[in-house]
């Protein structure tokens, strides 16, 4: 089986891929801030801000990629928010709708081959792959070399399994479970199994406008998981129009940031680095250095405001935004702050 799999995706990736899409999205999104003053007081006293200077953080993910998914891109895109669809090898239909997404801007995550339990037992899409490892490679291979991505950064762990979690550590950069919950800027939520909200057959945007303003009230970052659009038989199905009305009151509010769970993962990620960062004092200035998280997105950024001083990586010093910060790259590992 595994030989013939190979042999279609060197086929399909003739058909449908487009070399180069990038599953990194470096240019963060601009707060809704008035103009603000750079800042000239004492040097340093360092904040990261939170949700890139949003009050809270929102994300939309797609499990099982399944027909009414396809069918339903076209409304899901018109919104105008970047999305995560957690792709089954098995059970995407090799569509080329996938690919488009991609160069949208969603972002395609890993939901192993064939969406079976840790013990290889309940499989729902064909025969388990023989390991754990076998089922997270050859969907991460099928969604890069059909669809044209450059990487696979996130999963989500069927059933929300996590027998999983130990595997996918060594895979991925965040993997995204079924408990409920949010997560909070700089708080001890576990990267290898994250909350989300699991919409329940039926359920409408009442339900997830009150998730959203209890977010919002929170200053958190929420996860909505969404399976069936309706009409394919798949589990738990809502209507795509109370999807995107949920979406038109979030981006109503003005200070929710709306994007995919790798990019706004990546964000809460690199807070919590530079936060934890060792400082050392070298001559009048300080310095910072912080470690990534392994497998964690190249070209990320984050948000910051300082009391005063200059602050600088690779002797380049970082311009001020008067949008309220300066915005530092995370793949140096280092930051100075000088007078």
């Amino acid at each position: 089986m595994h030989s013939l799999r190979l042999a279609f995706l060197t086929v399909s990736a003739c058909l449908f891929s487009t070399p180069g899409v990038s599953q990194t999205s470096p240019s963060l999104p601009t707060p809704p801030n008035a103009p603000v003053p750079k800042p000239a007081g004492p040097i340093g006293n360092l904040k990261v801000l939170n949700w890139a200077g949003f009050h809270a953080a929102l994300t939309y993910t797609f499990d099982d990629s399944i027909p009414s998914q396809i069918a339903n891109y076209p409304k899901l895109q018109a919104t105008g928010v970047h999305m995560t669809f957690f792709l089954v090898g098995a059970s995407d239909g090799n569509s080329p709708v996938w690919a488009q997404a991609a160069k949208d801007g969603h972002e395609l995550g890993n939901h192993t081959e064939h969406h079976c339990h840790a013990d290889a037992t309940g499989c729902a899409w064909g025969p388990y792959a023989g390991s754990l490892e076998s089922e997270y490679d050859l969907a991460t291979d099928h969604i890069k070399q059909t669809y044209g991505v450059s990487n696979v950064w996130t999963t989500a762990t069927p059933y929300g399994d996590m027998g999983f979690d130990d595997v996918a550590k060594t895979r991925f950069f965040l993997n995204r479970g079924v408990r409920g919950g949010q997560i909070a800027p700089n708080d001890a939520s576990d990267p290898s199994n994250l909350p989300t909200f699991v919409a329940g057959a039926g359920q409408t945007a009442s339900v997830f406008n009150s998730l959203i303003d209890a977010d919002r009230a929170a200053g958190n970052w929420q996860i909505l998981l969404f399976h069936s659009l309706g009409g394919d038989g798949g589990y738990a199905p809502v209507d795509v129009a109370d999807v995107i009305a949920s979406i038109d009151h979030a981006k109503s509010t003005g200070d929710i940031w709306i994007d995919s769970f790798v990019n706004v993962g990546a964000y809460w990620a690199g807070q919590k680095a530079v936060t934890n960062a060792t400082i050392t004092r070298v001559g009048a200035n300080t310095l910072l250095t912080w470690k990534l998280p392994d497998h964690f997105p190249s070209g990320r950024s984050i948000r910051v405001t300082v009391t005063g001083g200059k602050l600088s990586q690779g002797g380049a010093t970082l311009p001020w935004n008067p949008a309220g910060y300066y915005e530092v790259a995370l793949d140096p590992g280092s930051l100075t702050i000088s007078k």
